[in-house]
């Protein structure tokens, strides 16, 4: 019986290390797969989840996938960071190990795209424009043009979601040194609003909300029912 309990054991420890091997040789392909097709010049994150991964990899379906893509493109926004959780992932480890993945169907995406004040300010198309966090807000500052003169102006900027489109949505602005009528501020105000309209978000997804951090706005997305390929991931 001694005898047998040990056999088991090492039994079970070697299951769990062609586990966990198995794991790191099909993240390393994934990973390198993803930064070829793509053309990316840093090999992304990826992170298989859920055990035991042999038994996903037969089966040919994966519960949960982490995939960190940078130097993400998307219109405007230039260079951002997108952290993608997909659920329910199915592609054959045959395919993967053969790099013949074409498409890859997908239950549900979720993710974050980080956009970071100088892209979102570069975005605007607001010459000289500066964004830094105020609370849950933003404070937009730079050189407009009101009443015929330059001045350098603020504001408080709300940022809302509409539709795919973030939208950044100055109050009444303050003038340095200045002395101007309201409707001026409320001119200046709105040379300092804008929105930004991604022509088309990584991996198929879709905003649906956005929280404003020390380094940038975080902008939560979803996408069901996907079927990624490469063209779906936009990059550099």
């Amino acid at each position: 019986m001694r005898r047998l309990l040990i056999a088991l054991v090492v039994l079970f420890g070697l299951l769990v290390a062609a586990d966990r091997i198995g794991v790191v040789v099909a993240e390393r392909v994934m990973a390198s797969e993803i930064r070829d097709q793509l053309k990316l010049q840093e090999t992304p994150d990826v992170g298989i989840r859920g055990v035991p991964f042999l038994t996903q990899a037969v089966r040919g379906r994966y519960s949960d996938v982490r995939v960190t893509l940078p130097d993400v493109d998307s219109g405007r926004l230039q260079d951002m960071v997108v952290d993608a959780r997909l659920q329910g992932v199915r592609v054959p480890l045959g395919d993967v190990l053969d790099r013949q993945v074409e498409e890859v169907p997908v239950d549900r995406i979720t993710g974050n795209v980080t956009v970071g004040y100088d892209q979102l300010a570069r975005a605007s198309g607001i010459s000289g424009l500066r964004i830094a966090r105020d609370g849950d807000a933003v404070t937009l500052s730079g050189s407009v043009e009101v009443l015929g003169r330059q001045v350098e102006a603020s504001a408080t900027g709300r940022v809302e979601v509409n539709g795919d489109d973030l939208v950044i949505s100055a109050d009444r602005a303050e003038v340095a040194g200045v002395e101007v009528p309201d409707v001026a501020l409320d001119a200046a105000a709105r040379l300092l609003s804008f929105q930004v309209s991604p022509s088309r978000l990584p991996l198929s997804l879709r905003i649906t909300g956005v929280e404003v951090t020390d380094t940038g706005l975080q902008v939560s997305a979803v996408s069901d029912d996907a079927v990624l390929r490469p063209e779906d991931v936009p990059v550099n």
